[in-house]
């Protein structure tokens, strides 16, 4: 089935990728050790601008243990983030529950925090997370400007400021700058692997060298040495060389999908920033549901994952994004499924 976001690949796609890929040969990597990572890793470094990486099999991983050295360092367990942001929503509470930390949530449901929520807060905390973009916001950005006093405030004040930036490649374009320059501003950045830039899994974390010195304890604490990790490794460094610099045709295709949506009546578009945005409509979900079922089988395609509700508005909202094989999909099919979903 064609894909509008992340491709869908099944196991034998997966095992002809890995086959076919001009890093396929060496010795496998062993706990994190080996020719491949390290070369990832340094690549990595590069790109974000920072002294040291390190790699993880997982970005939940990663993010505990930036949260967690930070907190030491600073002899402070507290770390503020965007209530919406996906270590308070989709983590299960493991930075709270599993290391101790005190999470203080600031923000709306629909809009990044600024300055002023930060200056607030009466606690002093030793960390302050930033996800670029909010996705469960509508993937919003903060304005590059407000993102620069955040940043001085955090070096006046001595906050490590992180970002969660598994959507970074993602958000270059709305900025017009760099993976560098944008990472520039924080102490460390988590970077995904396997979103835009298509590998299994994986993550990097990437900050100070003594910074990511101090990580690699944690991240073995946390489990985070896997045997071997060379299919996510492989994918990775594929990644770098053969998607990273079509990422930004994902979001100029996210603003014409957009565009399109939003010349039918019944659906509210948002205008997106990044790869991906929200839309809503009136409907039943279990209603809306069915149909799109049969839709995605008939018309043979996949242009989001299910609907959903959003706390500031009763309408059905559902998450479009964009991913690798989205030309595989035309401008045409995305009407005439749309119009089919949304007729009687």
């Amino acid at each position: 089935m064609r894909s509008l976001g992340m491709p869908i690949y099944s196991q034998q796609d997966w095992l002809a990728r890995l086959q076919a890929s001009n890093y396929s040969d060496g010795p496998i990597d062993i706990y994190n050790q080996g020719d491949r990572v390290l070369e990832l890793e340094m690549r990595m470094a590069t790109l974000l601008n920072k002294p040291a990486s390190l790699f993880f099999p997982k970005g939940t991983v990663a993010q505990l243990c930036a949260l967690k050295v930070s907190a030491e360092q600073r002899f402070n367990n507290n770390v503020v983030l965007h209530s919406m942001s996906h270590m308070v929503l989709d983590e299960d509470d493991a930075f709270q529950s599993l290391l101790g930390l005190r999470g203080i949530p600031i923000g709306g449901f629909d809009s990044p925090f600024g300055l002023a929520d930060i200056e607030s807060i009466e606690a002093t905390f030793a960390t302050l997370a930033i996800e670029l973009p909010l996705r469960r916001a509508g993937f919003k950005l903060p304005p590059w400007q407000q993102l620069l006093a955040i940043s001085q405030w955090c070096k006046t004040q001595q906050v490590h400021l992180h970002m969660d930036g598994a959507r970074l490649w993602e958000s270059t374009s709305a900025y017009e700058k760099s993976a560098a320059d944008i990472s520039a501003l924080f102490d460390s950045v988590y970077v995904s692997l396997y979103k835009g830039l298509g590998a299994i899994g994986g993550a990097i974390l990437a900050g100070e060298s003594e910074f990511i010195e101090s990580c690699k304890v944690w991240r073995s604490r946390l489990g985070g040495n896997a045997f071997t990790s060379f299919p996510v490794v492989i994918g990775a460094l594929d990644g770098l060389d053969n998607r990273l610099q079509h990422i930004p045709e994902y979001v100029a295709r996210a603003k014409d999908i957009a565009s399109l949506l939003a010349k039918f009546p019944q659906l509210e578009v948002h205008r997106p920033a990044t790869n991906g945005f929200f839309v809503f409509l009136e409907g039943d979900i279990k209603q809306l549901t069915e149909k799109a079922n049969r839709l995605n089988q008939r018309m043979g395609l996949k242009l989001f994952s299910q609907f959903s509700r959003f706390p500031t508005t009763h309408k059905t909202m559902l998450e479009i994004q964009v991913g690798a094989e989205h030309k595989k999909i035309s401008d045409q099919e995305i009407t005439d499924y749309f119009t089919s979903l949304l007729g009687e």
